[in-house]
């Protein structure tokens, strides 16, 4: 990898020697110097500066090519060897929803051990009211733990017997403690439970503290336990944001926020100009049935797309028709009816006629093979090559798959669900599946156009660069499913998929994805040097310094600024 890298690198230097940088502007209000540019940009892929001036960048090239643009107010700062990216791109993120109560869960992701994971739960309560709940919702597995196993219900009550508690695991099951019970009533005949969410009891008719559900009626539970007010969610916004922009990360796209509600602390956010990154969102489907009635009814009031250069409205997405939504099963045997086909189809006909583009959820072979037998009926009369409609997920994807959606121009997004799943996926299809879930690599050597996601807050790691990790290494959560060594990805592959390909995907591509003359000034310096350094640490990665548009929205103060 280093030696590609150096390969790359000389290459880039060539090339610079017959391509200067453009001086549209002879002056430049920015210069970052002294640093290894990773562009992205194919016709010149690296460099040592680059110069802003009015939030743009006007030049990139070598120290001394910048150096013309330096005046006596130009601000100059200087990277010291490090490592500059484009400003990273989640295309699937939950941030809407998953950021209001961002600072209200413990998160699992990065704990070795079942004890660790349980005194971070300990440590949180310190600072809550009475009764006020402890929640772990989501992203860890078992097989991450030195004690290879998930908690129990003595584990929580002997940590948090004062507190109530509660774990989720994905959205398999939720356990809570003793005192969940009791504040839940679970042992009543009518237990505080949002519809949906089922009490596993034992032979005494008692609650054993474990929850059965789905993503709907998960996600209403824990906002029923995590109840706050539009302020602090609005002020958990800005929290999760920076968190966001401390990894580098500048834009992101969030599939499906929820309830018209969840959008609202979100866009007063937005309007009083907190918003540090650039940020798109789709419309779901609100209610089962009559689907296409009701988009319809919402589209009549929006444009396909619309992007103010901060806020972006990027069509519908993820679920369309619910019955055609085969949530996070993992093995085959899906088999929506009749009726949710006819529905689909209903909706992909009017989105294919507005233009409008579309991103729907399928976690299995199956529920695509189900979607790309009604888009390939609306692609009869309504091409649609160029309307960037994707598939997401796709961790159970075959090659028969892939081929369809090629030849449609459908591009795919791709998120980190296996590195945790990965165990659950081989236990229903078999280890060939599991070695090539999710079928990043063949996807991308068929010229589909992927682009990289998440999935977080539920279902993944906020902050890409677990995912880039992921993608290299191809090794699930604790290292029990291993990629196939052919399906792995460079690391210029991985991070096309956060820059360049998920410009794409936000019809952004004109103004981000590489650190091109004329593009936005969107990019993260980052404290180690991605290309050369260590594969297992890459989830290690931080920025130093983030841009946004020129203006820095993360500073960890470490780079040096100054006038020349």
């Amino acid at each position: 990898m280093i030696r590609r890298f150096s390969t790359f690198c000389l290459a880039a230097a060539q090339l610079a020697v017959f391509t200067q940088p453009s001086l549209a502007n002879d002056r430049a209000d920015l210069v970052l110097r002294n640093g290894t540019i990773v562009t992205m940009d194919e016709v010149r892929p690296a460099a040592e500066a680059l110069a802003i001036a009015n939030g743009r960048i006007v030049a990139v090239g070598s120290d001394e090519e910048i150096e013309k643009l330096v005046q006596p107010d130009t601000e100059v700062l200087d990277l010291g060897g490090r490592t500059v990216i484009p400003g990273l791109v989640d295309t699937h993120i939950h941030a809407i929803r998953g950021g209001q109560t961002y600072p209200f869960e413990t998160y699992w992701h990065d704990q070795t051990s079942l004890a660790s994971a349980l005194e971070a739960l300990k440590t949180a309560a310190r600072d809550r009211a009475r009764d006020q709940w402890v929640a772990v919702v989501g992203s860890w597995h078992p097989d991450q733990f030195a004690e290879r196993r998930p908690p129990e219900l003595a584990d929580l009550d002997k940590a948090l017997p004062d507190t109530p508690a509660y774990v989720q695991y994905l959205y398999d099951y939720a356990l809570v403690n003793i005192k969940g019970i009791e504040l839940l009533a679970l042992d009543s005949p009518t237990p505080k439970l949002p519809p949906g969410v089922r009490v596993e009891r034992n032979g005494e008719n008692r609650a054993t503290g474990k929850l059965f559900g789905n993503i709907g009626s998960f996600n209403v539970l824990f906002g029923q336990l995590s109840a706050i007010g539009k302020e602090e969610r609005k002020a958990n916004l800005k929290v999760f944001f920076s968190h966001l922009n401390a990894a580098g990360v500048t834009g992101f796209i969030d599939p499906s926020a929820g309830p018209a509600a969840g959008y609202e602390p979100f866009f007063a956010l937005r309007d009083e100009g907190g918003l540090t990154l650039r940020a798109g969102y789709r419309i779901p489907a609100s209610h089962p049935g009559k689907e296409a009635e009701w988009f319809r009814e919402i589209m009549s009031f929006r444009p396909a797309v619309h992007d103010d250069g901060t806020l972006s409205f990027l069509g519908i997405g993820e679920s369309l028709v619910f019955a055609m939504n085969d949530g996070v099963q993992m093995g085959p045997g899906f088999a929506p009816p009749k009726e949710a086909r006819d529905e689909l189809l209903k909706v992909a006909l009017f989105a294919a006629e507005r233009h409008i583009p579309v991103e729907i959820h399928a976690y299995t072979d199956d529920a695509a093979s189900a979607i790309l037998d009604v888009f390939e009926e609306v692609h009869k009369t309504h091409p649609l090559n160029d309307l960037r409609w994707s598939i997401a997920h796709l961790n159970t994807g075959s090659e028969r798959t892939l081929d369809r959606m090629q030849k449609m121009g459908l591009a795919y997004t791709v998120q980190m669900g296996p590195y945790f799943e990965a165990p659950a996926i081989r236990e229903a299809n078999g280890a060939a599946v599991a070695a090539l879930s999710p079928p990043t690599r063949l996807a991308i050597d068929k010229g589909i156009m992927v682009a990289g996601g998440t999935d977080s807050t539920r279902i993944g790691v906020a902050g890409v660069w677990q995912a880039i990790k992921y993608h290299l290494t191809g090794r699930s959560l604790g290292g029990t499913v291993q990629k196939a060594d052919d399906q792995l990805l460079t690391r210029e592959d991985a991070l096309r998929l956060y820059t360049r390909n998920a410009a794409w995907i936000g019809f952004a591509e004109e103004d981000r994805g590489t650190l091109s003359t004329g593009k936005f000034a969107d990019l993260a310096v980052i404290d180690k040097p991605y290309m050369t350094m260590p594969v297992d640490e890459v989830d290690t990665v931080r920025s130093v310094l983030t841009l946004l548009g020129g203006k820095i929205v993360y500073d960890s103060g470490v780079v040096e600024t100054g006038r020349p």
